[in-house]
Order: C-alpha cells, then sequence, then structure tokens
C-alpha cells in the first residue's frame, strides 16, 4: 500500500524532474520568473540559448536576474549580438530576441514587435539596429499595436454618405432582326428570311414587278407609251 502511494505521489515529481533533468542551474533559475503557459520545452530552450550567449559577457546573467527580481529597479542592457536577418532561431520558431524574451518573462500573449516600445534609458533598443540587440524585458514596454479600420463593402442598397444617388438608367434592350427571335437556348432561325421584316412589302413589290404574271407588271408594259417590249407596235395615227 505504501509502496502504491510512494510511486502514485512521484508521477509528478518525475514529470518535473525529467524536465529540467539536463537544464543547468542558471537555466532553472531564469526559468523560475517564466510568464504564463508559453510551452515548457521551447522557453527552457530559449532561455538555454540566451544563457549560452550571456556567459561570453562577465556579469551579464546577473545582470538579467537582478531585472528580473526587482522589475522596478534601474537595471541596464542587457545584451546579445544581432543576427544578420535581426531573428533568432529557437527550435522549430524564429523570432525578434526581444519579443520572445518579453514573451517568456513578461507578456505571454506578446504577438509582434510593434507592441514593444524601448524605453528611453535602454541604450541599445532593437529598433536602433546597432549590432548588439537589448534583450531586457523591463527595457521595453508594451504599448497597443495600430488596428487597421475594417473595410466596409457596401451593399447594392447602400451608398457612401456625401455622394449624390445618380439617377438609375435602364439600358435599352438590343434591336435584334424580326427576323430572327431569342430564346434561353439561343438564336432560332425559324422563319424564312423576308417575311416578317418591315422591308418585306417592298422586297416583295420589287420582286413582283419583275415577275411577267403579276397585275402590276401587265399594266406597266401596257401603259409604257415608248415601250420595245411589245412584238406589235401600233401607231396612233
Amino acid at each position: 500500500m505504501d509502496d502504491e502511494e510512494g510511486s502514485s505521489s512521484s508521477g509528478p515529481m518525475s514529470s518535473l524532474n525529467s524536465l529540467f533533468s539536463f537544464t543547468s542551474p542558471a537555466v532553472k533559475k531564469l526559468l523560475g520568473w517564466k510568464q504564463g503557459d508559453e510551452e515548457e520545452k521551447w522557453a527552457e530552450k530559449a532561455v538555454d540559448s540566451l544563457v549560452k550567449k550571456l556567459k561570453k559577457r562577465k556579469g551579464a546573467i546577473e545582470e538579467l536576474e537582478r531585472a528580473l527580481s526587482c522589475p522596478g529597479g534601474n537595471s541596464k542592457c542587457v545584451t546579445i549580438p544581432r543576427s544578420l536577418d535581426g531573428r533568432l532561431q529557437v527550435s522549430h520558431r524564429k523570432g525578434l530576441p526581444h519579443v520572445i524574451y518579453c514573451r517568456v518573462w513578461r507578456w505571454p500573449d506578446l504577438q509582434s514587435h510593434h507592441e514593444l516600445k524601448p524605453l528611453e534609458q535602454c541604450q541599445y533598443p532593437f529598433s536602433a539596429k546597432q549590432k548588439e540587440v537589448c534583450i531586457n524585458p523591463y527595457h521595453y514596454k508594451r504599448v497597443e499595436s495600430p488596428v487597421l479600420p475594417p473595410v466596409l463593402v457596401p451593399r447594392h442598397s447602400e451608398f457612401a454618405p456625401g455622394h449624390s444617388l445618380l439617377p438609375f438608367q435602364q439600358l435599352a434592350e438590343p434591336t435584334m432582326p424580326h427576323n430572327v427571335s431569342y430564346s434561353s437556348n439561343g438564336f432560332n432561325n425559324q422563319a424564312s428570311p423576308g417575311m416578317n421584316s418591315p422591308g418585306s412589302a417592298t422586297s416583295a413589290t420589287g420582286t413582283n414587278s419583275m415577275n411577267p404574271t403579276s397585275p402590276m407588271s401587265s399594266v406597266i408594259s401596257v401603259a409604257s407609251p415608248g415601250s420595245t417590249t411589245s412584238p406589235n407596235p401600233q401607231s396612233p395615227y
């Protein structure tokens, strides 16, 4: 029974020990000031990478610990070398160094460097683009990121204020030939050409004038005094 209680109680401790099993004391101490629910493994790798850089500078780790333990105190800049593109690779994530460590130690919900503004006492802010970048999270303050106004697309019944309402102009229906019928399936040439068009009477008259069997042709041929088509012209005298 005692063995079962001991094994059950050691469950959370064993997972915690496995988390910090290969973590240096300096990293463990700095992780004690971690804020929020930031991913444990990623935060550990970010702090471990920082500690390796700060070990090369005498007193840098101690200055960072002083800044984290006394947020209201006047701390000095804690700098690391600036990379070529200004970003820092931590595990599978890449970001700006001051944003990463402000997220670890101050604002876990920080999204962009636009939300950070350096304090006046910071000598190596990220915005200065110097060879060194200050990652002291208490050398930056958080500001509201500029929010772009939403783009509203008016509906067909809405008009922008200050604009006159243009009169509605109905487009004339396209003129279609009368001998062509139009339906949803397209053009249907069912009627014979020349039967329903306005000029059909004229064209028919013109055709009948040339038809020898039409009445008009006989009248024209008889009434023409100078007609040469008569086979037996008779003199009036």
